[in-house]
């Protein structure tokens, strides 16, 4: 067998492997558009590199039919492949989002790391329904003057409305009328370009989104209760600095 042949059965190998890890990050960890916004991408660059570059391009450096110590080398390549993939699931894994929440006026992507980082206890999510990442929000006094002291209060004493667990409560299954879960979405749609608000279908309810890794804002569909759209927040930017031209 040539190392050729040899580096491309690896490389067949390690692309079912991958698919197959592809499709737990896509479908359980990162579903929806989450993948693209949260941080999934950039985790599975490691991935990406050791399974599918690594490994393969290693057994060609080193295969030749009938050299000594071939199995043990093929071995050693095989098991770092197998442990550098193994780490980059883990760190995948960790940084997944478990949550979703909504607090006032913005969704919160939370990862387990984040509610260790306040002493919140991230096994209270397991009493919401539905499948991970969890859909919650944040209660809020009635009052809309009230609902802006406790969040504007929350920013002071260091304690964010989004991992007050206390206050969690499920996303409704129906949003029909979604004024007491979304207080602050026309507020939020007019504070962006008319340009934006007209690529807003009818069934979005529209916040703003932080990540880990980005911000912006998203359409939540109401119909399908999952983030459906995202605008960064250079694009509103400079869809507003368009208006501002053309007015």
């Amino acid at each position: 067998m040539s190392r050729w042949k040899a580096a491309a059965i690896h490389f067949s190998i390690s692309l079912l492997v991958f698919l197959f890890l592809l499709t737990l990050i896509l479908w359980l960890w990162y579903p929806g558009i989450l993948f693209s916004i949260d941080g999934g991408w950039s985790g599975l660059r490691l991935v990406i590199g050791v399974d599918l570059v690594l490994g393969p391009l290693l057994t060609l450096v080193v295969f030749k039919s009938g050299k000594p110590g071939l199995k043990f080398d093929l071995a050693c390549i095989a098991a770092a492949q197998v442990l550098c993939m193994t780490v980059g699931m883990w760190i995948v894994y960790k940084e997944r989002p478990i949550a979703l929440v909504l607090a006032y006026d913005t969704f919160y992507s939370v990862a387990i790391q984040e509610f260790e980082a306040f002493e919140k206890d991230p096994a209270i999510l397991d009493s919401f329904p539905g499948p991970y990442p969890k859909l919650v929000y944040v209660e809020l006094p009635e009052s809309d003057v009230a609902a802006g002291i406790a969040f504007m209060r929350s920013q002071f004493i260091g304690d964010p409305l989004y991992i007050q667990t206390e206050n969690y409560l499920a996303m409704p299954d129906a949003l029909d009328d979604a004024s007491e879960v979304f207080r602050q979405e026309e507020v939020v749609r007019k504070g962006v370009s008319e340009a934006l608000q007209v690529k807003l279908g009818e069934s979005c309810l529209f916040s703003k989104f932080i990540s880990s890794v980005t911000s912006g804002y998203v359409c939540f569909d109401k119909a399908n209760r999952k983030i459906s759209v995202f605008f960064e927040n250079e694009y509103a930017r400079s869809l507003t600095e368009n208006d501002g031209e053309t007015s």
